[in-house]
């Protein structure tokens, strides 16, 4: 900083430069200077401080081992104590009882996670939550009968199974979701799946990582193959497999779809192989496209898959349902043929039966002999194909007397004004507004005397026999039936009359 005092010498008053000293010389030089003995006492002592701290720790750690250690065995002794407390009957302090529940409940949760959904309640399916509140709702309802739950095979089951397919940190994941999560738990062998669904799983897997076929990434909203869905014949246990691909088209798909189908094609396991082309990036929940041109087949025959419910005497040549890919079919058949034959006691003779949510006609087809008139109903558009494809094979004089309107249950309330009974299998949210409607006083159905009430969905069922309760009608007879063997569900048949 020049000082005023300075400014106002003249040059002749300043003093002469001195010579430059051997640093400045250096520095003028470009060469690097040598450390200040000020620099080098400053770097010794940090360098003094960073050991003793680092002596300082060692020495820290090794005091703290041995402290550390007895800690983790005063914790290990703690849980020992109170796990002999328990078995023993010892009462357990507060604290224990805490830390015990807290350890149980990170047990259950960690069996959870890695357990197979389907099989929670495999051990006793008759003591899964929602059979018992079936159990007691009943119970209160009825007053001339009990509440019987059938029960068949816990295993092998399952003849119509929908997995995820997802890409993981070790590859292709194949199976269920946990519950209340996204995250799949692999079921390659799942003990409720049809033996053939087992073994296509296994199939499929490993032809996709052979081809380098990738799971899809929720993440990302990349990856090839999206969910699998399985269906079994039964009287070949050949099975027709729908590949659900994150594509727009089988040409977008590209050139891994074709080798993966050209590779399964090879293998005598399959009925046919579809595709069900599902582009869609955005978070979705539903499983499948439903536009008309989102199905295609890809291989194998060209006849629709045929089921009959040989467990469901009728007296004619049982009907030969059809199950596309792209209609519902129930995943347990053998469960289902004993609700069908059940329902069939309750149709007199020359009755007018109307059916709502009637699917490709389980139920309908089957009751052919008894009824005057059957009028059979589904929102899906492939149903009444699948439907009229069945009738053909009926004696011509039970065929007339069957029909079948497309649309969804609350666009065929005027059909009811004609009808003696009416049967329902509506999907789990249970029975649209407008049916409840017209089934209560000053409805469209006010002749109606008879609903045969088939529910996958226990709370909803609950729900609308209450409303209907209300509204005049009388449960007079119900059963349940664990069509999910393993899972917390029940499907129910109830008879209600007015």
């Amino acid at each position: 900083r020049v000082q005023p005092s300075q400014a106002l010498r003249t040059p002749s008053q300043h003093r002469p430069l001195a010579p430059p000293g051997p640093r400045l010389a250096l520095l003028l030089r470009g060469m690097a200077l040598p450390p200040t003995p000020e620099k080098k006492r400053r770097k010794a002592n940090e360098g003094a401080k960073k050991a003793k701290q680092g002596n300082g720790d060692v020495e820290k750690a090794q005091k703290d081992a041995p402290a550390s250690a007895a800690k983790g065995g005063k914790k290990k002794r703690r849980k020992e104590k109170a796990g002999k407390a328990a078995n023993t009957g010892e009462e357990l302090s507060t604290t224990q009882e805490r830390n015990a529940r807290k350890r149980a409940s990170k047990k259950r949760a960690r069996e959870v996670a890695s357990a197979d959904p389907s099989m929670l309640y495999a051990a006793n399916p008759l003591l899964a939550p929602t059979v018992l509140a079936a159990t007691r709702f009943f119970e209160g309802a009825l007053w001339s009968e009990s509440f019987e739950v059938h029960l068949g095979p816990v295993q092998g089951w399952r003849t119509e199974a929908k997995l995820a397919v997802r890409a993981g940190k070790d590859g292709l994941q194949i199976g269920l979701f946990a519950p209340g999560t996204h995250e799949v738990c692999c079921i390659d062998t799942c003990p409720a799946h049809h033996p053939a669904i087992n073994r296509a799983v296994t199939k499929v897997r490993k032809a996709c990582e052979d081809l380098g076929v990738s799971g899809y990434s929720e993440h990302t909203g990349k990856g090839d193959l999206r969910y699998l869905k399985l269906d079994v014949e039964r009287a070949t246990g050949k099975v027709q497999l729908t590949m659900v691909w994150h594509a727009a088209s089988e040409e977008a798909a590209g050139a891994r779809l074709k080798a993966l189908v050209q590779r399964l094609s090879t293998m005598p396991l399959w009925h046919s192989i579809w595709a069900n082309f599902h582009p869609a990036v955005s978070y979705v929940s539903r499983i499948f496209a439903f536009e008309s041109d989102a199905w295609k087949p890809l291989w194998g025959a060209k006849e629709m898959l045929r089921e009959r419910l040989k467990g469901c005497l009728v007296p004619y040549d049982a009907p030969r349902l059809c199950f596309p890919p792209y209609v519902f079919r129930q995943a347990n058949l053998c469960a289902f043929e004993k609700i069908v034959a059940s329902l069939r006691r309750f149709v007199a003779p020359g009755s007018r039966v109307v059916e709502l949510y009637g699917g490709v006609g389980t139920i309908g087809l089957h009751l052919a002999d008894l009824v005057e008139s059957l009028v059979c109903s589904d929102e899906n558009p492939h149903n009444e194909v699948c439907f009229c494809t069945s009738t053909a094979d009926l004696p011509t004089k039970l065929r007339r007397r069957l029909s079948y309107l497309r649309g969804a249950a609350a666009t065929q309330i005027g059909s009811l004004s004609l009808a003696d009974v009416l049967i329902v299998d509506p999907p789990r949210k249970g029975l649209d507004e407008e049916v409840v409607a017209a089934l209560l006083p000053g409805g469209v159905a006010a002749q109606l005397r008879l609903v045969l009430y088939v529910s996958c969905g226990f709370p909803a069922l609950q729900r609308d026999v209450g409303r209907l309760q209300e509204g005049g009608w009388t449960v007079t007879h119900a059963e349940g039936f664990v069509l999910f063997p393993g899972a917390d569900h029940l499907e129910t048949f109830c008879v209600l009359e007015r």
